[in-house]
């Protein structure tokens, strides 16, 4: 009988109280709407990422896409016809590259950009790839192979794949312009 109460009993106890946890857990998961969002963005990230990409857009709703492009993580689309925003991974210094939003107006002119996360060297590549710097205002106003930026020195690498970036979203906003804003 000592096994029972020594080893057996607590164990089962143990059981029980982890597949209550879980079960808790899992259900304020769904409950809060983070499941839905797509790579975990919260509806607040996507605002503070939307006024910066697409300042147009009133709110975001994810468009489903099937891609293969590696690259394309989601789309969104504007509910009130402002456009739409891309979010991609584009390769820069890091191997990690750098994830970035891009927002377009329905004209395929790039109204903003965000960049959601990036592992750049600290002091130099995260000089261009950084939300308070004026680098990524150069982006705006480009179409579709008119996309260019100055590279700065010492950061080349992670300039040209803001540039690639950039580039990336306008060719992906061409391709799904129809099947995200229905023109």
């Amino acid at each position: 009988m000592k096994t029972w109460h020594e080893i057996i009993k607590p164990t089962l106890v143990l059981i029980v109280v982890c597949a209550v946890v879980s079960g808790a857990l899992a259900l304020t998961y769904n409950l809060t709407g983070v499941a839905e969002l797509g790579n975990g963005y919260t509806p607040d990230q996507l605002t503070e990422f939307s006024a910066k990409a697409l300042p147009e857009a009133d709110k975001l709703t994810e468009v489903k896409i099937e891609s293969e492009d590696e690259s394309l993580l989601n789309v969104y689309k504007a509910e009130n016809g402002a456009g739409m925003a891309i979010v991609l991974n584009s390769k820069g210094y890091s191997s990690d590259g750098i994830t970035m939003m891009v927002g377009l107006n329905a004209d395929g002119v790039i109204q903003g950009v965000y960049i959601i996360n990036q592992t750049e060297t600290p002091g130099i590549g995260d000089k261009v790839a950084n939300n308070e710097s004026d680098y990524l205002d150069q982006f705006v106003g480009n179409k579709q192979g008119e996309i260019s930026a100055d590279t700065v020195a010492g950061a080349t690498k992670t300039s040209k794949g803001l540039i690639a970036g950039c580039e990336k979203a306008a060719e992906l906003f061409a391709k799904l312009k129809g099947e995200v804003l229905g023109a």
